[in-house]
């Protein structure tokens, strides 16, 4: 059996999640049985490397919305037979070729089926429109939906999840949104929550500087992104670096800070945000690692005493690995997926945002938290057997999909918060409305970058519009001067004709009838 996976991987910044859930899709795949698989990469010569199977480019949609939506339309004209919807050498033709050649099609998970990231989003409705054209199963697995998600965004998800034969995604906040859109759809943990290190990819990135773990030396691992919502980024990274000193304590605990976007071979995006935060911190025994691999990523958090994360993958790995953890949100996007995550292993609660952190009551959770590691620890290794085997009947689900079957997504039991003294305090209904606050301003950014877009292109064509009246009255002047001039020597040459006609010899040669009248 081959199977199509399209995760967003190959991107030219390597993105450890996103990597992840990829690896996860294609090992337990394989752990079933399906050893022919075909991954779809924006760099199929790396992704053939990291993952040892075949590779092929995928789509790449434009960013401005009105242009993806249109190119989606396109495509599906062309499904529809209309093949001179778009040109014979488009891109869309080959993946066409691809997943004809396949039994079936599988959705990495991920966080991308929003307006913010709609590039994304499309392109995973595209390859879901092929599928379905084709007749191919299509399986979607552990999904963030939203929640920014704009009138068109919002159709185009509910089409690609109603298409699917088999979907799930990674917190109820997503369940919630489909089911009131009608849909079925599973409640699963991230793909990546129990992903396998194998030796197989490590060591491809540069990662120096690195860290080696010692015998009896606890660490703890920090991720964070540059993103640091409405708080300022000096502001952000120095309560950072005040709580990771907090934790660390007199020396006692090293800090291994892990980068989870960056460009290999640059110190970029996490890896400059971790630099600031360590000239920020007291602490000497700090780390700024370079970029590992997923599998390398994953290998060094399991082992971790800590970890603390505005990052999403990090926390997973850590719980899937029963380490403790602190996440920070920074947005709302962020609250639904750490507190997502977190709430599928009882732990939601635990989640702090910005509004958290700017207080004075922070430092005191930072010390509780830090205080009930061992039973968090105690309580996650107790947890993770069934957490473990619901996640592998889910693939075992996702397989017999592929096989043609059609059974009914399971819907992950969460369970009850645990340790209510790490609870926030937060009122539910301030936080409702924090949380409506935010999804309207990014409902709004999404259609401002809408407008400007199609104004842009709007502008483009009424330029090009003018540009070529203009070409075109050059050309019809120069026209009506070869006009003139014609004209001018037709009456030059009819006055020839005419003197000539009037002369002597003229009609002497016609009396003669040597000429015709």
């Amino acid at each position: 059996m081959r199977v199509v996976v399209l995760g967003d991987i190959g991107q030219t910044v390597y993105h450890v999640g996103d990597e992840a859930m990829a690896h996860a899709v294609v090992d337990e795949l394989q752990a079933r049985g399906v050893a022919d698989i075909v991954v779809l990469s924006r760099n199929p010569e790396q992704s053939a490397r990291l993952y040892g199977t075949a590779a092929v480019k995928t789509l790449e949609f434009p960013w401005p919305p009105h242009r993806r939506e249109t190119y989606l339309k396109e495509i599906r004209a062309v499904l529809d037979g209309d093949l001179e919807a778009l040109p014979a050498d488009d891109q869309v033709h080959a993946l066409i070729k691809t997943v004809g050649e396949s039994d079936g099609v599988v959705i990495a998970g991920g966080g991308n089926m929003n307006s913010p990231y709609g590039w994304l989003l499309y392109e995973r409705a595209a390859l879901g429109a092929i599928a379905e054209a084709l007749e191919k199963p299509l399986v979607i697995s552990g999904q963030t939906v939203g929640p920014v998600l704009t009138g068109p965004d919002y159709d185009t998800a509910v089409e690609l999840f109603r298409s699917a034969a088999l979907a799930s995604v990674r917190e109820s906040t997503s369940l919630e949104m489909l089911t009131e859109a009608g849909l079925q759809t599973g409640l699963t943990l991230d793909d990546a929550s129990f992903l396998d290190v194998s030796p197989e990819g490590t060591g491809y990135l540069s990662a120096a500087p690195s860290y080696q773990p010692k015998p009896g030396r606890p660490y703890l691992v920090a991720s964070f992104a540059p993103g640091t919502g409405a708080m300022a980024r000096d502001d952000f990274t120095q309560r950072v670096a005040e709580t990771l000193d907090r934790l660390a304590g007199p020396g006692d605990l090293d800090v291994v800070m892990i980068p989870h976007m960056s460009r290999p071979g640059n110190r970029d995006i996490d890896i400059e945000m971790h630099a600031d935060i360590q000239r920020r911190m007291r602490t000497k025994n700090v780390t700024v690692c370079g970029q590992f691999t997923a599998e390398e990523a994953v290998a060094l958090t399991a082992r971790a005493e800590f970890v603390v994360a505005s990052r999403y993958h990090p926390i997973v790995f850590a719980l899937g690995a029963g380490v403790p953890c602190l996440a920070l949100a920074v947005d709302y996007y962020g609250e639904v997926r750490l507190g997502g995550a977190l709430a599928n292993w009882g732990l939601g609660h635990t989640m702090r945002s910005l509004r958290h952190v700017v207080t004075p009551e922070f430092n005191d959770f930072v010390d509780e938290l830090w205080g009930r590691r061992r039973d968090i620890r105690d309580y996650l290794n107790t947890i993770s057997p069934s957490q473990a085997d619901f996640q592998s009947a889910w693939w075992d689900t996702v397989v017999e999909t592929l096989k043609g079957a059609t059974p009914v997504a399971p819907i992950l039991d969460i369970p009850e918060p645990i340790f209510p003294e790490l609870h926030s305090g937060e009122h539910p209904e301030a936080a409702k409305l924090t949380a409506n606050n935010e999804a309207h301003i990014g409902h709004q950014s999404v259609e401002l970058y809408r407008l400007t877009h199609a104004l842009e292109d709007t502008t483009g064509t009424l330029a090009a519009a003018e540009a070529e009246r203009e070409r075109l009255r050059v050309a019809l002047e120069a026209m009506s001067g070869e006009i003139t001039a014609v004209e001018s020597e037709v009456s030059r040459l009819e006055q020839q004709f005419s003197a000539l006609e009037s002369s002597k010899v003229v009609r002497l040669a016609r009396r003669l009838r040597l000429l015709r009248s």
